[in-house]
């Protein structure tokens, strides 16, 4: 190897290096332009999806044969401004259908109804959706709920935004391996 060769050897390394690294700057800086010049309308997409969080959601198993489920979870909305649960769909792998419940007293009988206005989650605030309260009633089950299986919902708020949720499917406290009803 000559002596020149040798001189010229780590100036054709760090020439190599820089380049690599304008070409990554170069990129990065482009996909940010790119991504500064969506419209607004997909900005707003992506910060709704992340303002209502669901915590501690489960299906409840059910026997073998069960037509209907139910759902439970607590929404705490994380934004500056009132979101309403409108609806929730279900695959119809699992169920025909999934409507959002409460529990309530007519005349000494606990009866269930669906909320076809939905439910508002006030900013800042958690819903808890429970057993004896407000709950999520999956119509129509093709087969039981499983313990160990998970079901997949998608929650539509009235702002048009979805939340995808993938839920386990665990017996209650306390439940036996019997189901009375």
């Amino acid at each position: 190897m000559s002596l020149f060769s040798k001189s010229f050897k780590p100036l054709v390394i760090v020439t190599g290096l820089f380049s690599l690294s304008m070409s990554a700057t170069i990129y990065a800086h482009g996909n940010d332009h790119e991504n500064h010049h969506l419209p607004k309308e997909q900005h707003k997409h992506a910060s709704k999806q992340s303002d209502v969080m669901v915590m501690d959601g489960y299906a409840r198993a059910t026997f073998a044969l069960a037509k209907t489920g139910a759902v439970y979870f607590t929404l705490h909305n994380h934004s500056d401004s009132d979101k309403t649960l409108t609806s929730v769909s279900v695959s119809n792998d699992v169920a025909s259908e999934a409507q959002i419940h409460t529990t309530v007293m007519e005349e000494d009988v606990m009866k269930m109804r669906e909320l076809t206005d939905g439910v508002i989650i006030k900013a800042g605030e958690m819903v808890s959706f429970e057993s004896g309260g407000r709950h999520i009633m999956l119509m129509g089950l093709t087969k039981g709920l499983e313990e160990g299986s998970e079901v997949a919902l998608t929650l539509t708020f009235s702002d048009g935004s979805e939340l995808p949720v993938l839920l386990p499917v665990k017996k209650e406290a306390g439940e036996s391996h019997h189901h009375h009803h």
